[in-house]
């Protein structure tokens, strides 16, 4: 037993790693090569204003000075209508003093994002412009790439646009992510099965 469960423990650590090296791979292509995304052309005057608040944004990520955070917001964001998603599920974020929280959390801990506000793309919605801004996050802590979207809305105010709605995507395919997660609890039983067998000598 001893020698099918080691068997089978070295063919799933090969599985996970093969698909941690196709995620790995697909991430990078996609920051290099990214799939296209079909946007609605914007008179140039209406463009270059919509691009506004998202310049504005993305140089404020690029500085991450937290005593800027305040300053930020009120130049790119509707504080009565800001609805903030992060990328992991409790990152919701409502209002002023919410958002402030994730800025400060992302300044301080996420890493160095990067976000291609020049290759925005934009689509009327009613009153409201819809847009898709890709980036890439540099993580502080493993010191590895992610491609990102950001998605949101932005609506008018005081003739200029702002940021009304805002949500960070990691843009890799999860599958893999899925298919891993499965192996992994299979490496794990056939492990634990493994050392069982060499335990009792069978």
């Amino acid at each position: 037993m001893r020698f099918v469960t080691g068997g089978l423990s070295l063919v799933f650590l090969f599985v996970l790693l093969s698909l941690l090296f196709r995620l790995w791979l697909e991430s990078k292509r996609e920051r290099t090569a990214p799939s296209e995304i079909i946007g609605e052309e914007l008179s140039t005057e209406l463009r270059s204003v919509a691009l506004r608040p998202l310049k504005v944004l993305a140089g404020y990520y690029e500085k991450r000075d937290i005593d800027q955070i305040a300053k930020c917001i009120d130049e790119t964001m509707l504080q009565d209508e800001i609805l903030i998603l992060g990328t992991n599920p409790k990152e919701i974020f409502i209002g002023r003093e919410r958002a402030a929280n994730l800025l400060w959390g992302d300044w301080k801990f996420w890493g160095q994002a990067d976000m291609d506000a020049d290759k925005t793309v934009f689509n009327r919605v009613g009153d409201a412009i819809y847009f898709i801004v890709r980036g890439q996050v540099k993580l502080d802590i493993w010191r590895f790439i992610i491609p990102i979207k950001i998605t949101g809305v932005l609506r008018e105010k005081g003739n200029k646009w702002y940021i009304s709605k805002l949500q960070f995507i990691n843009d890799f395919n999860t599958n893999y992510v899925i298919f891993a997660w499965g192996v992994s609890l299979a490496l794990i039983t056939s492990m634990l099965l493994f050392g069982i067998s060499w335990l009792l000598h069978i």
